[in-house]
This record gives structure tokens, sequence and C-alpha cells, in this order.
């Protein structure tokens, strides 16, 4: 009798005969884990060729590892066996989807979505989330467990989001049939897996086996589903991509909110609030005559969309009052307090500006919709009662939740905070795709690597930062791509990184979106880094999810300070140094931020010289700032990053990294030429002809290199042109544009080195173009000729070139100098272009302007850190995300508020850090204190203090007092705007450009004082690109003797400070509209007021300003009641 052979897999795993599964690229055998006795299943992955099964192992693993999910299959082990056969070790489950349909268990649609479809949807958006993408669902690949629960299975093909092609296997183009979409590969990531599961759905609801794409609309129109669900499952399995559902979130997210609104409409019959709308409240909803009627209606339309809730307070406790509930509508603030019946009594209804009414959001709980909002006397007084007090029960969960962050559900509440800003990305991503139209022009001028648009028709939207590509959308020719660096009504000027050489009249400007994608992808990389622990530090995560827990900063002792600092910015230094992990600092205008920061990179080094530090910023103005200070300072190993060096202040270009690494490049080139000269003495060779065959032999190798380069390329396209459709099996993102970069980087190269060699021969020796890497070897010889020791000379030639070109290029180098200094200095997401630095960890990372970031730009920085320091101003302006806002249809897709996109992470840290790690620098330096106390009064509830009081001596007899309002109300039809999209007041240009004359000459009579021998700096400024275009016009033929005028909008104001400032309100019109001026607008005009060092004029109609409300209208309130300080003067009509 023979002995039974046992097959033994790994350490702990036994097959069993029996029960074998085969599919295309693997075989699965059922075993049992040896330890505990439990069934394993072994799936032994095999191909055609070694490279693919080894490719297809190296993704499921990959894919499973990061997976850990009850809908899908659980990954144990992995590894090759003793044949070197690779093998997957999961959990043994006995059915797949297959087995179940052929049963159909499920009656109708409901008990579809609550048993299966609603997990496996869950299971698929945290893969999705997980930046993964499946690519092969069917019904073999879903496993279904004893209770009927299923899992998704089989990631072979799975691709992570931003992976990187590492060999030429691709399975972009593997099918699986009807459950594979029709197109070959869609652009947009996920919507092959929303298309699968679709039709996987269809064929859970229908009797019929679909086989091919024919079948798909008949068993759609004939399953027996609501309509809503009839039109998600036909968007899904849409031959369009662009209909389908972007992800597994935004799928499941799309299925709960119908089965929400299902269960509303039944819930909310069974919750009427009603509501007693009290005399006081109706005058805040319909004006001093008020109607019940009319306030009652107003109400329950303001109360039609999303609502917020929570508790008022106490006014002699000051704590919650259970018995006062608040209200956010779209536009009032509703006090409700208990009534003696069973509803509320509605005691006031304020309409708020934006700015209190999403402060009032982010502190209440979004209620779900399942109230309805009554006025009339309930018909069921229980009803009523039951409802209002759900109200209160859901109000107190909150408060709990708030309250206790550290029970069991915080680390899922910690997930769905990051699920959250993961779906704000792709949100952006989505708007990015989409988000600006291709725009004509009529002509264009090409002036090296910047070319100037005229554009067909005026743009108003601001384009200044981002990315197009000019392209014939009629041939497909692309001739390349650029920044936006300048932006007029009607012309745009892009920054391209070489020349742009051919462009036809017919070709376009179409947005390009790799540099935003790029960096979405570094924003997703941060949050998922955090939210695994996987960041230098992984209390982070923790911190960001629940702030109030934030541990408290220790006030360290400071021997000596380098600069002479107030009071508040000491304090803030020593917390800084003392902080575990975060600290806040709020610096309005003029506080100096900056000089915070430097102070604190300059104690913390004194401290721990071994430190290193990074600092970031939303722009290149403001890290330039800080590191000039730095630089300014004697701080040593100083490091700019940035990607061009034109957006680099040039003072502060050669601390570039690739100027230092340049540097350090040159003088071992130096070095190198000094010991090859010695040789060339010895061996009669003229030294300029040393150098230039050095140079021709460096040329060589680039030549060389260029050539294998461009090889690669041809042999890729091939590749691609003949693949199979199984050797297509594993793509991950197109290498061909790498493949160009690296071309045109080498021809630039080559280009350089051939011009030096022709400087070092001076005629001696013609370099022809397009010289290659044999004739430049030629030349080489030629150039060392052959005398004594010349055999030597050309070996050493060859080595010191090889090796120059390495020191001048290799990523290896960055890492190694980077790995060398202490602070490191660039923009949020734009810092981590030069790889190496993601190699980096930081002990501090500053985010200067924290408030001008979005929240995940934040982030990036902030994940390479030990410590964080964030510097803003809540009040200033925020990030422009505009464009998202308005993108209502991508927003509801993806069930995201304006609240949500609008939070930034400083804003987040302000509102529930404790008290102890946030400190707002409360002394102003800049304005002086007229300027600074109108900025205190009307932006900082009088919380900002301004001890300067010395103005230009003379100023006020010439120009005004230092707060003047120049009142255009005088001049009738002549003070209205002009334009219908942008804006232009030509009035209002006249009299600045004659405020200006004034002054300039005043000063060159000697009337005003100037503070030093220099000019003055003079910001003239206006809310709209027309207006600045006037304004710039006008001003370029004139001369000021003793005036630097820089005319700029609002926007681009931010961050800067001039001596005067001059602002042209625009706007005057009969309909009250001010626009970018407007209520919601109040941080812009802050931003416009508090630049100015000595003189602040205003040029606009005083009469239009005082029929509106917002910002400017307190502003001029201001100014009228302090006369000893302001003054409004009436210009003269003529």
């Amino acid at each position: 009798m023979g002995v039974a052979v046992v097959e033994q897999v790994g350490s702990h795993y036994v097959l069993l005969d029996g029960g074998n599964r085969s599919g295309g690229l693997s075989t699965v055998r059922k075993g049992i884990d040896t330890r505990d006795g439990s069934p394993v299943a072994v799936k032994f992955v095999f191909g055609p060729n070694g490279d693919l099964s080894k490719k297809v192992f190296d993704r499921e693993v990959g894919a499973l590892r990061q997976l850990t999910h009850p809908n899908i299959v659980r990954f144990r082990d992995a590894g090759i066996d003793e044949t070197g056969t690779e093998y997957i070790v999961l959990d043994w489950v006995e059915s797949n989807l297959i087995d179940l349909l052929e049963s159909k268990p499920w009656t109708d649609w409901d008990e579809l979505y609550s048993t299966f479809a609603r997990p496996l949807m869950d299971g698929l958006a945290f893969a999705h989330l997980k930046q993964l993408e499946h690519r092969d669902i069917k019904p073999g690949n879903i496993l279904v467990d004893a209770s009927g629960s299923p899992m998704l299975a089989d990631f072979g093909i799975a691709k992570l989001r931003g992976e990187q092609a590492h060999s030429e296997l691709t399975v972009q183009h593997f099918r699986s049939g009807v459950y594979a979409p029709p197109e070959l590969d869609a652009p947009a990531p996920y919507v092959r897996d929303i298309y699968s599961m679709g039709v996987v759905l269809l064929q859970c609801l229908t009797s019929t086996q679909m086989r091919d794409y024919p079948e798909i609309r008949p068993a759609l129109e004939s399953v027996l589903v609501p309509p809503d669900i009839r039109s998600l499952l036909e968007a899904c399995v849409s031959p369009d991509y662009l209909d389908r559902p972007s992800n597994g979130s935004v799928l499941a997210g799309e299925f709960a909110r119908i089965a929400l609104q299902r269960v509303a409409r039944e819930e909310k019959s069974k919750n009427p609030i009603f509501l007693n709308v009290k005399f006081a409240a109706q005058k805040h909803l319909v004006g001093d005559r008020p109607e019940r009627a009319a306030a009652e209606a107003r109400m329950i339309a303001d109360l039609s969309g999303n609502v917020f809730a929570n508790y008022g307070l106490d006014r002699e406790t000051g704590r919650r009052d259970p018995q006062t509930v608040n209200l956010f509508g779209s536009e009032h603030r509703y006090t409700l307090k208990v009534d003696e019946g069973p509803g509320f009594a509605v005691i006031a209804a304020p309409a708020l500006d934006l700015e209190k009414l999403e402060g009032g959001r982010r502190h209440a709980l979004e209620l779900p919709p399942v109230f309805t909002w009554e006025v009339r006397p309930p018909a069921f007084a229980q009803r009523a009662a039951d409802a209002r007090d759900k109200l209160s029960t859901l109000i107190d969960d909150y408060y709990e939740r708030a309250d206790h962050p550290d029970t069991e559900s915080s680390g899922q509440e910690g997930d769905e905070v990051f699920d959250l800003w993961l779906e704000i990305l792709e949100a952006r991503a989505d708007l990015g795709r989409g988000e600006h139209k291709p725009l004509t022009f009529r002509s264009v001028n090409l002036d090296g690597r910047r070319s100037v648009f005229t554009l067909s028709r005026p743009i108003e939207v601001d384009l200044i930062g981002t990315d197009w590509e000019v392209t014939d959308q009629q041939s497909g020719r692309r001739f390349g791509h650029g920044e936006v660096i300048d932006q007029q009504s009607e012309s745009l000027t892009l920054l391209s990184s070489r020349p742009l050489r051919g462009v036809q009249p017919s070709a376009t400007l179409v947005p390009y979106d790799r540099p935003s994608a790029i960096a979405l992808e570094r924003q997703r990389a941060a949050v998922t880094a955090i939210r695994n622990g996987s960041t230098p530090a992984p209390g982070l995560r923790s911190v960001l999810v629940h702030p109030a827990a934030n541990g408290a900063p220790v006030l360290e002792t400071i021997d000596a300070w380098k600069s002479d600092l107030d009071a508040a910015k000491r304090k803030a230094v020593q917390l800084a140094l003392g902080a575990p992990e975060v600290l806040v600092i709020e610096g309005p205008p003029g506080t100096g931020k900056t000089r915070f920061i430097t102070e604190t990179v300059i104690q913390l080094l004194n401290k721990n010289p071994a430190a290193r530090i990074l600092i970031a910023s939303q722009t290149h103005v403001a890290v330039d700032n800080a590191v000039e200070r730095l630089l300014a300072a004697g701080v040593k190993r100083l490091v700019r990053l940035a990607g061009d060096e034109t957006a680099v202040q040039p003072g502060v270009r050669e601390l570039l990294l690739d100027k230092q690494i340049g540097r350090w490049a040159e003088s071992v080139r130096a070095r190198a030429e000094a010991h090859l000269a010695t040789l060339a003495a010895e061996c009669g060779v003229d030294p300029d002809h040393v150098r230039a065959a050095l140079t021709l032999q460096q040329l060589a190798g680039v030549a060389d290199e260029l050539e294998r380069v461009e090889q690669h390329a041809k042999e890729l396209r091939d590749s691609w042109l003949h693949d199979s459709d199984l050797a297509t099996a594993l793509a991950g993102e197109d290498p061909s544009e790498q493949y160009q970069d690296r071309i045109d980087q080498l021809a630039d190269r080559k280009r350089d080195l051939a011009t030096d060699a022709e400087t070092y021969l001076a005629g001696a020796l013609t370099i022809p173009t397009g010289i290659g890497g044999a004739e430049a070897r030629a030349a080489v010889e030629i150039l060392v000729g052959e005398a004594n020791g010349a055999k030597e000379l050309l070996g050493r030639l060859a080595l010191q070139a090889l090796w120059l070109e390495r020191i001048g290029a290799e990523h290896s180098l960055a890492a190694i100098y980077l790995a060398g200094t202490s602070v490191v200095a660039g923009t949020c997401t734009g810092f981590l272009r030069e790889r190496a630095v993601a190699a980096l960890e930081f002990d501090l990372c500053i985010v200067d302007e924290a408030s001008k970031a979005t929240l995940t730009e934040a982030l990036v920085p902030m994940a390479r850190s030990r410590r964080w320091i964030l510097v803003g101003d809540t009040r200033q302006l925020p990030p422009t995300d505009e464009d998202l806002l308005r993108a209502t249809a991508i927003l509801s897709e993806r069930g995201l508020s304006r609240v949500q996109i609008e939070e930034t992470l400083f804003q987040r840290l302000v509102d529930h850090l404790p008290e102890h790690s946030k400190v707002m620098l409360d002394e102003q330096r800049r304005m002086i204190r007229p300027i600074g106390d109108l900025i205190s009064t009307c932006f900082y509830d009088g919380r900002l203090r301004s001890p300067r009081s010395e103005g230009l001596s003379g100023y006020d007899n010439i120009a005004g007092k230092a707060v003047t309002w120049l009142d255009t109300s005088t001049l009738g039809e002549r003070r209205r705007e002009q334009g219908e999209t942008s804006y232009a007041n030509r009035s209002e240009v006249d009299l600045l450009l004659r405020q200006l004359e004034r002054i300039d000459e005043g000063i060159d009579f000697g009337l005003i004082a100037k503070p030093s021998s220099g000019r003055l700096e003079v910001l003239a400024i206006a809310p709209y690109k027309r207006q600045v275009e006037q304004l710039r016009r006008r001003l370029a033929p004139r001369n000021f003797k003793h005036l630097e005028v820089a005319a700029m909008s609002v926007d681009a104001v931010q961050g800067r400070e001039a001596d005067l400032a001059l602002m042209s309100v625009t706007r005057s019109n009969a309909q009250g509209r001010l626009g970018f001026l407007g209520a919601d607008y109040w941080r812009r005009i802050n931003v416009a007021l508090s630049r100015a060092r000595f003189g602040l004029t205003i040029i606009g109609d005083a009469g239009f300003i005082r029929g509106t409300n917002g910002a400017l209208r307190n502003v001029l309130d201001y100014i009228e009641s302090h006369p000893s300080d302001c003054a409004v003067r009436a210009v003269d009509r003529g």
C-alpha cells in the first residue's frame, strides 16, 4: 500500500486533493493552514512567459497587502515554491457569484442592494480610495461566503494610481467579455470598474445570461427596479466613460443617496418640526413691516436645502443651553426656543454674511433630510414632540462625539475625514479635466521661451499659474506647453520650457493638466501616508482628526535674541521651539510673520545645529521673503527649490539647488582642468585645446546617451504597435513623455557643450552642426595630437568627462547635497519636484501663508516632518476655489458641500486647536496708526495694535489725510463703470493719476519729505483686470521722478507692501451691484487696504457705496466717523 505524499507550500500550508479552480493566469487549490486548521486558497500564478507571471504576481500581492476590508478577500501569505512558481495564500471562500446566480436568491432591488450590492460597492470604494483599480470585475472574481456576503478577489491585473511603467508588459487591453467596457482604455481612472460593476448588478437582476454588448440594453430596460436606480445603472454601463460615476466612492454614494432619499420620503412625514415664527424673527425675514405668511414662506424656502444645527449658549454661564437651538439655513440663522407646545418658538432669524454663516456651520451638525419644517400647528401633537426630541438627540450625539474623540468609533471617524479629503481631490481632478474651455487666438508673438497670445475674445477668469498646451486640433500636432505668467483681458503670456516654434494660426490653446495632475498626485500620496501612519511623525493623523487633543507647548528659554521682537512674537518663538506637535500663528498684515519665521529658524539651529527645517508656502514671493531674511541673518546650508528660476527673486537664485550643485561641479571641473593643463603642458598641447577637448569628450558621452534614448523610445513605440492582448496585460503610465523630456534635455546639453567648445577653439577647428559622438572623439584626437603622453592624456580626458557629466546631472548627487543642508525652502507641492527631497525627513516644517493653501496642499510638506508650525491669517484671501464651487454638477455627483470645499487646514486648526496651541501676533508695524486702526476696527475686531505714528511730513497738506476717500459722486454719469463682464472706470483712472502727479510734485518741491533717498513705492490697486490694464496703459508713458508705481489686481497684492496705496473702487451703477467687492468678498477689501505704510487713498463713488452692504460700506462709515485721522473729499466736477 503506497504512502500518500503530502504537498506543502511554504512553512504552514498543506494542499488538498480536489477543489481546484483554473483561470486565465492562475490555478487555485484548496489547502489547510497547519497552525489552526483553517481552510485556505493557494493561488499559483503562471503565464506564457516568466516576466508576465512575475508582474501579475507582484501586482496582486502589492494590492492585497494594503486592502484590509470585509468585502475584499483576505490576504494571508505569498512566496515562491520549490519549482519557482509564485503563489498567494488567501482565505478559502467556497462559492462565487457564478454559483449564486444559478439560484437567483434576490426577490427585488431592495434585497439585492442591502444584502449584496451595497457591501460589494463598499469594497470597491475602499480599493479606489486606496488608489487601486481592479480592472477585471466579473462574477468569477466575486466570491460569496457562507453568509452570502460578497468579496472582491483576483487583483492580478489591478493598477495602482500614479504607478510608473517598469516594462513593456501591459494589461490595458485584457478583456473579460461583456463585463469589460467597450473602450480599449479610458483616460480617466476607475471608470472601467464602474462599467463592470454595472453589468454585474444587471446580471444579478435579470434571468438571462448576458454574453455580448447588444444584450445589455434589453436587460436594462426589462429589470424591475425604481426609476432612479435604472438611471444610475444606465450611467454605469454607458459606452461613453464620461457618463459613468467617476469611482467606487461616487457610485456607492449615489446608491446610498437614492436609498436615503427613499427612506427620507418615508421618514419626513413622521418627523414634523413645528416652528412658531415670532414677531422679531418675522422682521428679520421680511423687513420692518412683517407679514407672517411671507415670513413663514421665506423661512421654509431658506430651510429647503442643507440645514445645520447646534445648541445656543446660556448668556450668564456661557455653557450650551439645550433649550436653545440654532438652525443655519441658506442665508439665515434661526434661534429656536423650546415652546410650551410640541414645537419651537423662532425668536430671531438674522441674515448672516457668508463668513459668519460658514463659521456657524463649521461648529454645527448637518442634519439628515428626515425632518419637515411646519408652520401650522400639528394635527398630531405627539408626533411633533417626538420629532423635536429626535432633533435634540441628534445634536446631543454630535456633541458627545466632539467632546469625547477617543471613543471606539474615533478610528472610523478619522477614516471618514481622510476619505472626504481624497474625495475632494478627485473633484479637483474632475474639474482639472474640464475646468477651462479651449482658447482661440488671433495672433502670437514668439520671443524665446515667452509667447504672447492675442486672444479672440476677452477673458476675466484668472489664469495666472495655469498650464496650457498649443495644439493644432485638426492635425493633432503639438507645438509645446507652458505656464501663464502674465494676463491681460485679451492676451496671455506663456512661459514654456523651450521656445515654441512654427505655431500655426489654426492652433488652439488647450488646458494642459499634467502639472496639476502631478500636484494632485502628491496631495493624494500625502493624505494616504498620513492616514496610514507612514510619515516621520505617525501622530500627525490624530492631530488632524482630533486637533483638540494637541499637546501643550512648553515656553522655551532663549538666551540671546537675533532681532528685536515685540512681546507677542517673542512668546510665539518660545512656544514654537517647545511645541511637541503643531502650533498655529495668526498674523494679520504687518505683524512680522516673516521675522517670526526667521527668528524661529535661527533659534532652533542654535539649539540643535543638526536640525533640518522645511519652509513651504503657497507662493514663491512668500518663500523668497523668508529665504532672503535667513540669508541676511547669516544662516548657512540653505537651499531654495523651484522648477524655473524665473519664478524666484533674483536675490535668491544663487541658492537654487541646481545652481549650488552647478557651482560645486564647476569647482570640480576647474580642478580637473588645472590637472589636465599640467599634463597638456608636458605633452606640448595648447591649454585652450585641452579645455575644448574635455568639453568635446563630454559632448561625445551626451551624444551617445542621446542616441540610446532615442532608440529606446523608438523600440517602445514599435512594441506598443505589435503587442498582443496578453502581452499588454500590466500597463502603467505611458513613459513616452518621460523619454521625450530626456531627449530634449540631452539635446539642449549637447548644444551648450558644442557652443562652449567653439568658444575655447576660437576658430582653430570647426564644430559641425549636429556633431555625433564618433565625430567629437575624432576632434579630441586631432586636438591632442600624437605627442608623447598623448595616449594617457586621452584616457584622462575620457575619465574626467564621464565624471563631470555625472556630478552635473546625477540624481544621487542631489540627494547627497541635500542631506547636508539645514533649511530647504519651496512651494507646498512644488518642493517635491526634486525627487531627492522625497527621501528627506525634517525636524520642523513651517508652512507660511497656510491660510491660502487648500487643506491637502498644506499636508504635502507636513507629511515630511516631525513637528509643524502653520502661519497665516483667516481674514486674508483664502485659496482660489471659485471654479470648483461653481462646478455644482461635480460637487453634487460626489456629495460635497461648499463648507467642505472651503475648509482649509489653517481654518480647521484655528477652530479646533486648544487655546494653548494658537498665538495671534497683535502688533503691526507696517501701517501708521490711522491706517492700522481702520484695518483693526473693520477687519480684526479691534484686536490689532499700531504703535507707529510717524507719517510722511507734509503729506496731509498735499495729498490729504493718511486715509482719504476721494468721492466721485459729484461727477454725475462720468462716475459710472464701463463694461459688461470686466469693468473699467476712466474717471477713477484720471483721478488716481492726478493724485500721483500731485504727490510727485509735492516731493519735488520739498513739500513732502521722503523717508529715504530712493523713490516711494506705490501700489495702484483695482479689483478688475480691465481697470488694471487701463491703469498700466496710462501709467506707461509717465516718468515720475520720485515714485515707483505698480498697477496690480487685488488678488495679486497679497503679501506685498508699499509706502502708498491707491485703490480704485471701479464699480458704480444704478443697480447697486458690487460684484467682486460685495459682502461675500470682504477679505479682498482687507487685502487691498492693508498694503500701505504711510498713505491710503480710496477713489470711488461714496454715494453708491452707502447704498450697499459689506466691507466697503463699513470702511466708509469708519472714515466718516474718524475725522481726526481720515477724510472724505468730494472731487471737483471739472
